[in-house]
């Protein structure tokens, strides 16, 4: 048996457990420790905003899009702005009724603006990346997630809460 096979009959096998799917949405508060800079111009943590969506489509397997808004700062003269939009594949490894443990992988584009105020000029950029990173929900909707954010080059820890739609 090729390994494509094992492949696609293990992840048939991860759906043995179906149930009904479910959808959540949310938000929370996010670090990242990357989105500021200091006055050395070296990255510095700030923190943001974060809205999400979850879509369980069995007890194992989900999807979860969202955005988060860093509240960064840069020094004098100079304003930065800086957001993230993240879109994740999760695998539940451990759901025993009370806590949800799970991994995801996925894609996010992060987007960077500095503006000098003195003389009027700005740039922006666009970056896109991949990002990995665990996570852990209680059955009440309240999660905690670590990931390492590919597209800003950086981690970001987001505590929050899904409420079941």
């Amino acid at each position: 048996m090729s390994k494509f096979n094992l492949l696609i009959l293990g992840v048939l096998f991860s759906f043995t457990t179906v149930r009904s799917q479910e959808f959540k949405l949310g938000g929370g508060l996010s670090l990242g420790t990357e989105s500021s800079v200091d006055e050395d111009f070296l990255g510095d943590p700030a923190f943001g905003v974060n809205l999400r969506g979850l879509y369980k489509i069995t007890e194992k397997w989900g999807v979860t899009g969202g955005a988060t808004y860093f509240f960064s700062k840069a020094p004098e003269p100079l304003e930065s702005t800086v957001y993230a939009f993240n879109f994740d594949g999760t695998y539940s490894f451990v759901t025993n009724g009370t806590l949800d443990f799970y991994g995801l992988v996925g894609f996010n584009v992060g987007y960077i603006k500095v503006k000098n105020t003195e003389e009027n000029i700005e740039a922006d950029d666009t970056l896109t990346g991949m990002e990995l990173g665990i996570g852990i929900m209680t059955k009440m909707g309240l999660f905690f997630e670590a990931k390492a954010d590919g597209a800003l080059e950086q981690g970001q820890f987001t505590l929050g809460y899904l409420l079941k739609l």
